[in-house]
């Protein structure tokens, strides 16, 4: 049937700036539900890769993996697991397998778990495996997307559910058809990367049963650390009994694979510097060697270091590696990774003074999730320029890539030096560069909390955000205030207590601090439990307080600013006096809200407050099911509507006598608000009213509610 158009046959007409809308089949949207779902950044190859092997070397280890992928395995090695401590090879060995199964036509997919680079949601491996197969896979493309759509929230669901939806219907319809897939390679490297115990082993256990059970046509390489909680799971009969287990170790067999590595990369350098040969020198590569002790890690760090561009050149740089030796043969640490904290040390000691601290606050920063690796929040939340941002991490060049949008850590080993104080010692994130950034946080913050002119969404509100254009109203401008706030609150629950952490929580005003978040993130969430158990028991009641604690029935002022669904045990009182805030819970909701307070005739024990239906719009509050992706933008008359919002409270004399408790209001659909705004005007026109628009000027006072 031919397709129709409107049109066909028109003559003699002109179109005045049209606009085409094209409307794509419901189908279509599921493949986008699903790769919003998913983590494409952990794909084999995606920008982010941990690059392959270097040729010629570790090819026994790869040849047995391809070999045991192509040969069909038997039942009792279906799931291949490569294990090995940190700095071994296994990422690179992952890579160089998984672009020669690609090569073959044999790689389903494939997932590369990455602590520091944020790739540690479970959440999103069977997604992305899934989306990965969907794009190669036409037929089951097809239905994935029909299964999506009428069903958007598999993407949500529990791993065990969400692996069954995705693959086994799917797969099961797909062979009903006479279409079924032969065996392909599915490749997860570092699984002990991912973020919790328990899903690390579900994982596994979900692997292990579609194997048993027979439901999808895969085989799967895992590879991972050796972590006490992975050797367990792998011992029990369910999971045993299909895997083979090959293990790479600390060795100096592989000296001859190390030193060829070095002398080609190392010889690419001097090359490009116009270095005369021979360099390097044979027994320079051989100290190199020596200093790697079996890790190739070690390796490939000293290759970026020797290679920087922003150094003095390679050959002073060698040379700072080669003296590395003398303090590796007196050195009396048993750890297994000794040399390459000696090697870290030396990257963090040629940091210049004048910017050690930005790098720090850089690596704090990602480390602690507030921003993780996005290099526009991570500006935003220090306050420093982009060539500042950029000249701090390029000292970092060995051990951190900076793309355009996002920074690459190489390997999770440098990340779990700098933390660790017995190896990193007075380059520790958790020392002097947290209570540096802690102290300036609070600085930041009490700036503009005791400003009472300040607003949200006004100028003024930007004295602490480094914004792009003070004249515009930009919504990162907004997260990265509650990202200060977030960081505000990690920080304090993270750091041992002493008397500046009592002085400061004693003195900034949360109330304020509640007044101008108007838009919400998780990161306070997970901080004020951690916060009140590291508070001594002699000083929180001066700071906080939590309301079971407290007999319920005794503060009916407080219990009415809550929702009627909140849990009172699990809320806080946060402050004292006239700078106090509630943190509550709700099944579905949590808040950081303004403290109303009672009013001197108010009975202390029976009476509730009289709040005004809309001031609960300036609490900081979240629910599940309208969180919105942070890369979208902020509507202007979101902006517009919350600023009246704020100026009709406030303007109020006497505040209507309706409970905070049951004033939680969430914005209407687009198409109702429409409709609602319509509905104004024509009434306004009716009786002879102001017929300007809410969000122009001299809109009226009273706007349209919004759920």
């Amino acid at each position: 049937m031919a397709e129709s158009h409107i049109l066909v046959g028109a003559h003699d007409f002109v179109m005045n700036q049209p606009q085409f809308i094209d409307h794509p089949q419901p189908e279509k949207r599921g493949l986008k539900i699903l790769l919003k779902a998913s983590l494409p950044t952990a794909a084999y190859d995606s920008s982010e890769h941990p690059g392959n092997c270097h040729p010629g070397t570790r090819m026994q280890y790869i040849d047995q993996i391809v070999n045991w992928g192509m040969d069909g395995p038997d039942p009792g090695r279906r799931i291949f697991w490569l294990k090995g401590p940190a700095g071994v090879g296994k990422s690179a060995i992952a890579q160089s397998c998984a672009e020669e199964f690609a090569s073959r036509n044999k790689l389903a997919a494939a997932f590369f778990f990455s602590r520091p680079n944020q790739r540690d949601n479970p959440q999103c491996l069977f997604t992305s495996i899934s989306y990965q197969w969907a794009s190669k896979h036409k037929p089951y493309a097809e239905i994935l997307k029909s299964t999506i759509h009428d069903d958007p929230t598999i993407v949500d669901k529990e791993l065990r559910h969400q692996f069954y939806h995705l693959f086994v219907p799917p797969l099961q319809e797909l062979a009903a058809k006479g279409e079924g897939i032969s065996e392909r390679v599915v490749i997860i490297d570092g699984l002990d990367e991912c973020a919790g115990v328990v899903a690390q082993q579900t994982i596994l256990q979900i692997v292990a049963a579609s194997i048993r059970d027979h439901t999808t046509p895969f085989v799967w390489l895992i590879c991972s650390r050796l972590e006490p909680h992975l050797i367990a799971t792998f011992k029990s009969p369910q999971i045993s009994a299909v895997t083979h287990q090959e293990e790479l170790t600390v060795s100096r067999v592989i000296d001859n694979e190390i030193a060829k590595y070095l002398t080609d990369e190392l010889s690419k350098i001097g090359m490009e510097h116009d270095i005369p040969v021979p360099w390097p020198r044979e027994r320079d590569v051989g100290t190199l060697v020596n200093l790697s002790s079996g890790l190739f890690i070690y390796a490939n760090t000293v290759v970026r270091f020797i290679g920087d561009r922003d150094s003095l050149g390679p050959e002073g740089q060698l040379r700072a590696v080669l003296a590395l030796a003398t303090s590796a043969a007196t050195g009396s640490s048993e750890h297994p990774l000794s040399e390459l904290d000696l090697f870290y040390l030396l990257i963090m000691q040629r940091i210049p003074a004048k910017i050690l601290q930005t790098v720090q606050w850089i690596l704090l920063a990602t480390t602690i999730a507030i921003v993780h690796t996005d290099i526009a929040r991570s500006r935003q939340f220090l306050d420093v320029s982009p060539s500042q941002f950029h000249a701090a991490c390029r000292t970092l060049h060995s051990v951190v890539k900076v793309e355009e949008y996002y920074i690459v850590f190489y390997h999770a080993s440098f990340m779990e030096f700098i933390q660790d104080p017995q190896r990193s010692g007075q380059f520790c994130l958790w020392k002097d560069s947290a209570l540096a950034l802690r102290t300036e946080l609070t600085q930041r913050l009490e700036a503009v909390c005791n400003d009472p002119d300040i607003k949200p969404y006004s100028r003024r509100f930007y004295a602490l955000i480094r914004a792009d254009n003070e004249n515009e109203v930009k919504r990162q401008d907004v997260v990265a205030y509650e990202t200060v706030v977030s960081g505000f609150f990690l920080l304090y629950s993270a750091l041992p207590w002493d008397a500046a952490a009592f002085t400061a929580l004693t003195t900034i005003n949360f109330k304020r601090m509640a007044e101008l978040c108007v838009r919400s993130n998780y990161g306070v969430l997970g901080s004020i439990d951690r916060l009140f158990s590291r508070i001594p028991e002699e000083d929180r009641s001066k700071i906080m307080w939590l309301c079971k604690d407290r007999d319920r029935n005794k503060f009916a002022w407080e219990v009415a600013q809550m929702p009627p669904n909140a849990d009172w045990d699990r809320s806080f009182i946060l402050g004292h006096g006239q700078h106090k805030c509630f943190f509550w819970y709700t099944p579905r909701v949590f808040g950081l809200t303004p403290y109303r307070d009672r009013p001197s005739t108010e009975n202390t024990t029976t009476e509730r407050p009289t709040t005004d239906h809309q001031t609960t719009e300036q609490s900081f509050m979240m629910r599940d099911s309208i969180v919105q992706d942070e890369r979208s933008g902020l509507r202007q008359d979101d902006i517009d509507y919350y600023e009246q919002r704020r100026t009709n409270v406030s303007a109020q004399q006497t505040p209507t006598p309706k409970a905070v408790a049951n004033s939680i209001q969430y914005r209407k659909p687009e198409a109702e608000h429409s409709k609602s705004t319509n509905e104004y005007r024509r009434r306004s026109r009716s009786k002879g009213g102001d017929k300007s628009t809410p969000g122009a000027e001299g809109r009226p006072q009273k706007l349209p509610r919004r759920r």
